[in-house]
């Protein structure tokens, strides 16, 4: 299981009872809302993962619901204000219980101002409509006989007061604050505020305050109104991810007889169904369905808990035989549950989500008659995870080996699981049950073992059981109640730290005694912490909550546990470049995240020849050579490096530092205090910085113990690791003319001699440069990089409430940069540098360039290595934006060595365009704005420019670059010194379904020969290039939308010569002087090692250049099921290979079906395709029966996937992959290269085969950059 980060809030200091509050509110039916789905398109990247697909099977979930008498409640446990009181009263002075009653510091459960209160959602993700509205009672009628009219007073205005210290006894402590009907002036909001309606740090319309305060009266004043909306809330984010299921505690409305409580529930609601509603017309509707129940649920009777998730556990078992809907009762193993004779898929894990608000009521306790969380008399368990036999017997003790004294076998054992035994002080418990249907029970005799372990969650079980997460509305620990004594949170925390990390351990101070038979206060308090106990020995986590929105953090924190994991940010692949014959002794890097707690790691895994895996662990599974993770450095030897008060055009007066365990926040210069002290919480000394070098538990200056990390590394979704070493070579030094190319071959020696690194940028916020040598240090980081533009974030991050979003998570590429004039912090002049070039992608409007150091023997960076940073709010780049794709680098024939990048998608200013930036400084050289008519105007929408190629000329300067839009255009820059002052980008081609269309992948050229006639290759005579471009994008969830438009493949003939103007007189391109491919549709399956594979040919039809300028490739011939129709689509950058160019696309899911098999792997399908770059001929690309040459196929589909991004094929040609050749010839039809794209799973061989040719030239470098 996961270690738990539970939801740490500050319960008021005073307990109160209250008597229901009335609010100045009255019905208005009809009131108009805008609904969600009634928005406009997206306006920001989306804040959670889209390269992924839930791996194996759909989980199976119930949600056990506490419908309670007391869930109808608007103020929590133990709250007993009125105001009533009398001066002489111990506790009440001044009668200053009617602020009590109105403050969300006393009763949580009342309004509160820092909150934005989110309107409740349909199924279908729109807003439901506020049937309460604010009114001004002017002319109502008594109703008398006499009918005589009249006007009463204005209704009374809606009043909260803000409690310092949550002390409302004196005037000077409070803050009362009154809104009526008829107000127009702005409202303050309380320092700290998180507010997200506003679009001000300090103060809110109107209009908005009475829109939030109507959805908290509507739909959060009480706990089950509360509950159901953070629930509808949450569940919009998992269309189709489960098979939801649902019980309730207690009898609904209608089997109530009104004379008596409502009796325990007898049977389960419904059981699980996809989360979808079908779209055909007589589909059934079971999303809609479970909305319904969740807003229609009555709280009603007690807190049976024991006997509601039994019920779940019967369901699961197959003992259920009805449900109160009779249609409901499905089969909870089989693939369709509502057909008894379909299939069934062994790997699908189970689990339970428990909701309730109270201690569960003694005597109610059922089936417990062994205290599961002690006993040691499970059988022996037997199956197949992962493909590997496997036995494991549960020891509440902790597996075997938990003790050893070899270090690494005992954290090997402590992290596979963590036990939550009491020792068998207690009996009767909650959490006895929730342990027996996790670690005691098998729901199928019939179905083998070999459920998945859940990676990183420390949860080895892989037969068919039940994992339970418990959520606790109001439900604190003993300990961090008023009572003071008893369980923590700081207990268990301490204690699932200590286990891991291998130190001794002191078990959290778990409930005692019989359980079941105390129903005093204190017994309560004991089943409360029961209560907690139960969601950790269940195997998932428990929450304790105290408003809608901790409810919905909650959630999603446990339902993102259950799916929102993965390692599909992409790889890196060490070596050098001169080293290349086969990838024997090479390593991949991977990332990993969770989504649940932002954490994640970084491995080294070593591949064979073929660039599979080379080294398995005992269950079969990839065994990596080292985990950034458990290589980390003491908190107290690693640094932090970061930039203050930069300026790209005044760089001498920035400030570097370094963040180390000895560092003040007070030490620090003012703009830097100024991020991470935004809401005056941090205290001024050591402690904020040490818990941004991994340090826990820390607290805050008010005693609030920050978020407790599971692990150092944080999660790396969508940016991959980069081997920063020597093999990176663009030829200066055969090739060209640049500043510093006698040199440059001196400088790729010297690369080679230094130890590698890795650089990875994570969602922590911090650049981590890790050592990737191949010595005992491997693994281990030298330092990291903090952006200003992720440190805004970092209070966030630290917060226990902390809801997943992108932090830093942009692309990072090494570039070789000379330095004439020295203009980096070292001031060495003539000397080249090995740059890092990186950006906030997803997070934010910011880029940055590091420099990986050469003078030292283990190339770790000081301060002087952050060389720049700029963001959106510098006059230069007001219209930066969020940059997801990889950036270009080079000289320019001005001699300026530059960085070239679009500016980013979603700008708010609406501008488009290319930046030119100085590599070294980052000081802004040029921005080249689209025309006006394309962009980011009314014709486009608030999109951007994608992947940028750069084109250089016979001296290997920049001459042009080409770039594809989000409206389908690809556009040449023009960025010759002659020119680029008053640059207009040259548009050759719009797609013909146009934004439907889009272009985000960077392209890819090559030298074009010419037609023969009119131009035809020679030394002196250039014709131009042939620029081939893939259509798609997934930047948000509209991205996704249905149906979808088909995406294609275009080559097409710029007949510029490079590094020349416009060719005079050239055909505009269009689909009608375009050849067009096709992919033959029939698949020969592949054997040996690329076995599980299909391969597909494609069409050969000629192009005649005298009149044709190009060709075309529809997309989505190949399908996959439960794969978006039309869906496939081309995302990551173009690459070479001899006179062939690569493109890896990839299928997203339907959500309406999703992709189901014990095979796959959470990786979406990928489609690679191996063709002739100049006429999108079918070639010799794939060896499909492993005999050693390439069969005539240009087309592979990989069902697990793993390819969409981080795609790597080594070799030692020179230059970057999407650009011409160095040498500035065109290829010949074949060369026999072959390369390997490595992705996160496998590797795939393929070359620019000849036919008959059984031989072929290794060649190595990467050729796929990732996509963002």
């Amino acid at each position: 299981m996961t270690v738990t980060r539970p939801f740490l809030v500050q319960v008021p200091a005073r307990a109160a009872r209250t008597l229901r509050t009335f609010v100045s509110l009255a019905a208005a039916w009809g009131a108009a809302v805008l609904p969600l789905g009634d928005a406009l398109a997206a306006t920001t990247p989306s804040q959670t993962p889209l390269y992924n697909a839930v791996p194996g099977a759909k989980p199976n979930l119930m949600f056990v619901l506490d419908n309670s008498g007391s869930m109808d409640d608007e103020m929590q446990d133990g709250y007993a204000v009125n105001d009533q009181c009398k001066e002489e009263e111990k506790d009440c002075r001044g009668k200053y219980g009617w602020y009590s009653m109105r403050s969300s510091n006393i009763n949580t459960q009342y309004y509160n101002p820092a909150i934005t209160y989110s309107a409740r959602v349909d199924a279908t993700g729109k807003e439901k409509p506020n049937p309460v509205s604010f009114v001004n009672n002017q002319s109502s009628t008594d109703r008398r006989p006499l009918h005589e009219a009249g006007t009463t007073t204005s209704t009374k205005k809606f009043t909260y007061v803000l409690c310092k210290n949550n002390d409302c006894s004196s005037e000077a402590n409070r803050t009362v604050s009154t809104i009526g009907a008829l107000d127009v002036s702005n409202v303050p909001l309380p320092p700290g505020h998180k507010r997200t309606d506003c679009g001000s740090a300090n103060e809110c319309t109107a209009v908005l305050e009475r829109k939030n305060i109507a959805n908290w009266y509507t739909w959060y004043r009480n706990r089950a109104l509360a509950v159901s909306t953070a629930l509808g809330l949450a569940m919009q984010s998992y269309d189709n991810k489960f098979r939801v299921g649902y019980v309730q505690y207690n009898q609904s409305v209608a089997e109530v007889d009104p004379r008596n409580p409502a009796k325990p529930a007898e049977h389960i609601v419904s059981g699980v169904n996809y989360f979808k509603d079908e779209s055909t017309a007589s589909g059934q509707k079971w999303k809609s369905r479970f909305y319904s129940w969740i807003y229609d649920i009555v709280p009603n009777g007690g807190t049976p808990s024991h006997n509601a998730l039994r019920l779940a556990a019967d369901y699961y078992a197959g003992k259920e035989t009805t449900t109160y809907a009779a249609s409901s009762l499905t089969h909870p193993w089989k693939n369709d549950p509502n057909d008894a004779t379909s299939g069934e898929l062994s790997c699908r894990r189970a689990y339970a989500i428990v909701l309730s608000d109270g201690a569960w009521n003694s005597g109610t306790a059922q089936d417990i008659d062994t205290r599961f969380t002690a006993t040691t008399t499970s059988t022996n368990y037997d199956g197949k995870p992962s493909g590997s036999a496997a036995k494991f017997k549960y020891d509440p003790k902790g597996a075997p080996a938990r003790e050893s004294l070899d270090l690494p076998q005992r954290l090997s054992a402590r992290n596979l699981y963590i036990p939550y035994s009491d020792g068998g002080t207690s009996s009767n418990g909650f959490a006895d049950l929730t342990a027996r249907y996790f670690w005691h029970t098998d729901f199928s005799n019939t179905l083998s073992n070999d459920v998945p372990p859940v990676e990183g969650q420390h949860n080895p079980t892989f037969w068919q059981n039940m994992t339970t997460y418990t959520i606790g509305w109001g439900l604190t620990p003993s300990g961090d109640s008023p009572l003071k004594k008893g369980l923590t949170w700081a207990q268990i925390e301490k204690y699932n730290s200590d286990w891991l990390a291998g130190n001794p351990v002191t078990p959290p101070q778990w409930a005692t005694g019989d359980l079941n038979r105390d129903s005093s206060d204190a017994g309560d308090a004991r089943r409360v912490d029961d209560f907690i106990r139960a969601g950790f020995t269940g195997g998932g986590r428990a929450y304790s909550v105290y408003s809608g929105e901790d409810v919905r953090r909650a959630l999603d924190n446990a339902l993102s546990s259950m799916v929102g994991s993965g390692n599909d940010a992409g790889v890196a692949v060490s070596g050098n470049s001169n080293e290349f014959q086969t990838l024997q002794g090479q390593y991949k890097y991977t990332t990993e995240y969770q989504t649940a707690d932002n954490s994640g790691d970084i491995k080294a895994f070593a591949l064979n020849a073929d660039g599979a895996n080379a080294v398995f662990d005992d269950a079969g599974k990839p065994k990596p050579a080292w985990s950034a993770n458990a290589r980390m450095p003491a908190v107290d030897k690693r640094t932090i490096l970061a930039l203050s008060n930069y300026d790209p055009n005044a760089p001498g007066s920035a400030q570097r530092t370094a963040l180390t365990y000895g560092t003040r926040l007070s030490d620090l210069p003012n703009d830097l205090q100024a991020l991470l002290n935004a809401d005056k919480q941090q205290a001024t000394d050591e402690r904020f910085v040490r818990y941004l070098l991994g340090e826990d538990p820390q607290k805050d200056a008010g005693g609030t113990v920050y978020r407790l990390r599971r692990q150092p590394i944080g999660a790396s979704v969508n940016s991959p690791p980069v081997f920063v070493g020597g093999r990176f070579d663009m030829g200066y030094g055969t090739f060209g003319a640049v500043d510093g190319k006698d040199t440059y071959p001196d400088y790729k020696a010297l690369k080679t001699t230094r130890p590698p690194t890795i650089f990875a940028a994570t969602n922590n916020g911090k650049v981590h440069v890790l050592n990737a040598g191949r010595n005992d240090a491997a693994g281990g980081e030298l330092a990291a990089f903090m952006p200003k533009g992720a440190m805004a974030s970092q209070i966030d991050l630290a917060g226990a409430n902390f809801r997943f979003r992108y932090t830093l998570d942009g692309p990072l590429v090494e570039q070789d940069v000379y330095d004439k004039n020295g203009q980096t912090p070292a001031g060495e002049k003539n000397t080249w540098r090995q740059l890092v070039l990186g950006t906030g992608g997803r997070a934010g409007p910011f880029m940055y360039g590091l420099e990986s150091p050469l003078n030292n023997a283990d190339r770790t960076p000081g301060k002087e290595h952050f060389l720049w940073e700029v963001n959106n709010k510098h006059k230069d780049y007001p219209h930066l934006s969020h940059v997801t794709n990889n950036p270009a680098a080079g000289q320019l024939d001005d001699g300026t060595w530059v960085m070239l990048t679009g500016n980013g998608h979603y700008p708010e200013t609406q501008k488009v365009g290319l930046y030119v930036v100085e590599a070294l400084t980052g000081k802004l050289k040029q921005f080249i704005q689209l025309p006006t008519g394309y962009g980011g105007d009314a014709t486009g929408g608030n999109r951007g420019l994608g992947g940028v190629v750069a084109v250089r000329d016979s001296t290997r300067r920049i001459v042009a670059a080409y770039a594809g839009d989000a409206n389908g255009n690809l556009w040449r820059f023009d960025l010759r010194s002659a020119k680029l002052a008053a640059s207009v980008p040259r548009r050759l081609f719009t797609t013909p379904s146009g934004k439907k269309q889009p272009i985000y992948a960077a392209p890819t050229w090559q030298v074009h020969p010419g037609d023969g006639s009119t131009c035809t290759y020679s030394a002196t005579s250039q014709c131009g290039a042939i620029v081939v471009i893939g259509t798609g994008i997934l930047l948000d969830e509209d991205d996704l939308a249905m149906p979808a438009t088909k995406q294609a493949l275009y080559g097409l003939w710029d007949q510029t010569p490079i590094g020349g103007d416009d060719k005079a007189g050239a055909v505009a391109l269009s689909t009608s002087n375009l050849v067009t491919q096709t992919i033959i549709p029939v698949a020969k399956t592949g054997a040996g090692i690329e076995e599980g594979k299909d391969f597909y040919q494609l069409s050969t039809n000629a192009v005649d250049w005298k009149t044709k300028k190009g060709w075309q490739l529809n997309l989505g011939t190949i399908t996959h099921p439960g794969a978006m129709a039309n869906g496939e689509r081309v995302v990551g950058d173009l690459a070479n290979l001899g006179s062939s160019v690569i493109v890896s696309s990839f299928l997203p899911e339907d959500k309406k079906q999703g992709i189901e098999s014990c095979t796959a792997t959470g990786s979406l399908p990928n489609i690679i395709y191996v063709l002739d770059a100049l006429t999108g001929k079918n070639k010799n690309s794939f060896d499909v029966d492993g005999n050693g040459s390439f069969d005539a196929y240009s087309v592979v589909s990989i069902p697990s996937g793993g390819f969409t991004r981080g795609n790597v094929n080594s070799r030692n040609m020179v230059g970057q992959p999407n650009e011409g050749q160095p040498d500035g010839r065109p290829r010949s039809s074949c060369t026999n290269e072959t390369g390997f794209l490595t992705g996160v799973g496998g590797t795939q061989k393929a070359g620019d085969g000849c036919p008959d040719s059984r031989t072929w030239r290794r060649s190595w470098r990467q050729v796929v950059s990732p996509p963002f």
